[in-house]
């Protein structure tokens, strides 16, 4: 069985996503529920249990020094996560990681083997019994929808034109990857 290191789990999530305007961050699960350990990671009230990489293209921005911690995310109590996320595979949310690399479209040749990879290395972070959540429109009924045509729609969590993203689930740690106005 392989080991995750840190430089790999950095390695596939910066080549899948710091190309494109994301949010990629994990925290601690606690004896709350995962929505409010996701809330917690959205507004940036805990660390990576692990110290690894986070991606945060508005760490430092006005806007969030403006519009406060949570930015871009909408400060949305955890009820609001209840209904908007939906429960997906976790193949389906390999895919999705993969589109946010892509501004949320299938790449127009054949998928590129090393996405794929980088996606399931991302993933493997939060072991085999993961939890996988997302606001695409298209989980509301199943959780392995069609993504063959890219995200086309979504139940917002921020004032952009545009977002959706994974929630992974663990026992012990709570990842957040959510891609922001490709359109």
């Amino acid at each position: 069985m392989n080991t995750l290191t840190r430089a790999a789990w950095e390695a596939a999530v910066v080549r899948l996503l710091d190309d494109v305007y994301v949010f990629a961050a994990t925290g601690p699960r606690t004896d709350c529920s995962w929505q409010e350990d996701a809330l917690a990671v959205m507004r940036r009230e805990v660390q990576d249990p692990r110290g690894w990489a986070v991606l945060d293209g508005d760490e430092d921005s006005e806007e969030r020094i403006e519009h406060g911690p949570s930015y871009p995310f909408l400060p949305l109590p955890s009820d609001a996560l209840a209904t908007r996320l939906h429960p997906i595979t976790p193949g389906c949310a390999e895919e999705l990681l993969m589109l946010m690399g892509y501004e949320w479209m299938r790449p127009s040749e054949e998928e590129p083997p090393q996405a794929r990879s980088d996606a399931r290395t991302v993933l493997s972070r939060y072991g085999d019994r993961i939890s996988c959540y997302t606001n695409v429109t298209a989980a509301r009924t199943t959780a392995s929808p069609d993504l063959s045509e890219g995200v086309t729609g979504w139940a917002p969590l921020t004032e952009s034109v545009g977002d959706f993203g994974v929630v992974a689930v663990s026992a012990t740690e709570i990842g957040v990857f959510w891609s922001f106005n490709p359109l």
